[in-house]
């Protein structure tokens, strides 16, 4: 992807998401009333604040092109819980879940050597008991 289409998708998806977490503490962006029960109950619980603490979090850490890999780990859990609300219990947003899906998919696929030891079969360098085993030696019981 072009340094610039880079820039542009991690800034879009910067805003959106540091609007969204603002929007949890201060209303900017007026909400559909009445709240769909789940959402209710997570405003209720207090866990929504949580999730737009880690929102912020990972806004301000996009927007300042810093660490974007950690903000984009940070952003896949909730991305994905809100595209899975919109998409399953709440249609009313389903378009803006698949935008922000896309816009945070382009972002790690373009980051994707960043996330490929997650995605390694073992540590490079290290053995495991199992490997060990394999080649005649034995596991201590411990």
């Amino acid at each position: 992807m072009p340094p610039r289409a880079v820039d542009a998708t991690r800034i879009a998806l910067g805003l959106i998401i540091l609007l969204g977490g603002i929007n949890g503490f201060v209303r900017i962006v007026p909400v559909p009333e009445p709240l769909h029960p789940f959402t209710q109950l997570l405003v209720d619980s207090g866990y929504v604040y949580a999730v737009k603490a880690v929102e912020l979090t990972a806004a301000v850490l996009l927007l300042l092109d810093r660490r974007r890999p950690l903000a984009l780990a940070l952003l896949w859990p909730v991305v994905v819980n809100i595209a899975l609300f919109h998409l399953l219990l709440d249609h009313r947003a389903g378009v803006n879940a698949v935008i922000l899906l896309g816009l945070l998919g382009a972002l790690t696929w373009h980051d994707r050597r960043a996330f490929a030891p997650l995605f390694a079969e073992g540590r490079a360098g290290s053995t495991s008991a199992a490997d060990g085993a394999a080649g005649g030696e034995r596991a201590s019981p411990a």
